[in-house]
């Protein structure tokens, strides 16, 4: 027996889900700014028009991944001068491509109108230490610092 139900409809119910959305800015809505202190500050927060989600405006707002590829670099020249001699240490173009090839393809990284700093950055170490797991934590958080 075949399927009755025309192709088109099943796309239909198919949901755009939020990583996808474009982030169209609409109006604003006065909500708390997050702080680290206990006090909290109204402000103005844009926020999507098709998804509905806010836009962080607070102090822990994310960042580009334009950012944790310079981050890269430096963690790159880090290792170049700090272990010259021995060489074996250094980052290569394979590793910092995988790592930057796994940033690209999480929603952490791509979707910074609903992310926060604190999440990538935790994020980031991880993808850092998961190629190259003789750079301590500590070592990766100073150049994100």
């Amino acid at each position: 027996m075949e399927d009755t139900e025309p192709p088109k409809e099943k796309e239909n119910l198919k949901e755009p889900s939020c990583h996808l959305c474009e982030h169209l800015k609409s109006g604003k809505d006065w909500l708390p700014i997050l702080k680290e202190r206990k006090d909290s500050t109204l402000a103005p927060h844009p926020y999507c028009r098709s998804c509905g989600l806010v836009r962080n405006i607070g102090p822990d707002r994310a960042k580009k991944l334009g950012f944790y590829t310079e981050v890269l670099s430096e963690l790159e020249r880090y290792l170049r001068l700090e272990y010259s001699k021995r060489g074996k240490h250094k980052l290569t173009e394979s590793q910092k491509r995988l790592m930057v090839k796994d940033m690209e393809e999480d929603i952490l990284f791509n979707d910074i109108y609903g992310s926060i700093a604190s999440a990538q950055e935790e994020r980031f170490v991880e993808i850092v230490r998961k190629y190259r797991q003789d750079i301590t934590r500590m070592e990766i958080m100073y150049y994100l610092e």
